[in-house]
């Protein structure tokens, strides 16, 4: 949630803390305790649980409490495929568009990530979302309100599929924000159209393989 009432610093702090794996996956959330760990009234603790409910990272059990909502793996490869199609028809329709100003913001998107990776002290949910905002950036050149809306669906959801499934892992994550990238800034320097479509299916795709692989051998 991007303004900065009382229910959305509720909404992102709890958001934060299921993504840092604060909260074991059967943790019933009740908004008395709630209530008492952020010290305010129980009306913005409920609205920021429906509204976490609305987005379908928790879910209201009734008498009962809220739980974190799970994602099968299934799921998770469909919110992959939904990825490819958004943006890959996003950078299509702005490609001939795009110019000096947007080449400027790409490469700079760019050297933040290597900044990034230069730190040792750069977490892996750091590069992740560091990762998950150049796609951002990359979609906005195509100015679609509706189709940034179900991507950040898409990355908000594969973000908790993932943290579930596998862990994020700093090789994983430095895989998405090197040569990738970078490849794709410099096939759209280019003009190169079908190339960076290929290029930016592969970037989606590419942590798929990479976490299932290292979860699978050891």
């Amino acid at each position: 949630m991007a303004d900065n009432t009382l229910k959305s610093r509720i909404y992102n702090a709890i958001w934060n803390d299921i993504i840092d794996g604060v909260y074991d996956w059967n943790y019933v959330f009740n908004e008395k305790n709630l209530a008492e760990m952020y010290k305010v009234s129980k009306s913005p603790i409920r609205d920021a649980l429906l509204e976490l409910c609305k987005d379908n990272i928790l879910r209201s059990i009734p008498r009962y409490g809220y739980e974190i909502v799970l994602i099968p793996e299934k799921q998770l490869r469909e919110m992959i495929e939904m990825r490819v199609m958004i943006e890959t028809s996003g950078i299509r329709k702005c490609f001939s568009l795009l110019g000096q100003r947007e080449f400027d913001s790409i490469r700079e998107a760019n050297l933040r990530s290597r900044l990034l990776l230069m730190d040792k002290n750069t977490t892996a949910r750091q590069l992740w979302e560091d990762n998950m905002q150049f796609h951002r950036q990359l979609y906005s050149f195509s100015n679609n309100e509706f189709g940034t809306t179900l991507l950040e669906r898409c990355m908000q959801m594969q973000t908790m599929a993932y943290v579930q499934l596998y862990r994020f892992t700093i090789d994983a994550n430095k895989v998405m924000t090197t040569s990738s990238h970078e490849s794709i800034e410099q096939l759209i320097i280019n003009g190169d159209l079908e190339g960076t479509v290929h290029a930016l299916q592969r970037d989606i795709c590419s942590i798929q393989p990479i976490v299932f692989f290292s979860e699978e051998t050891t």
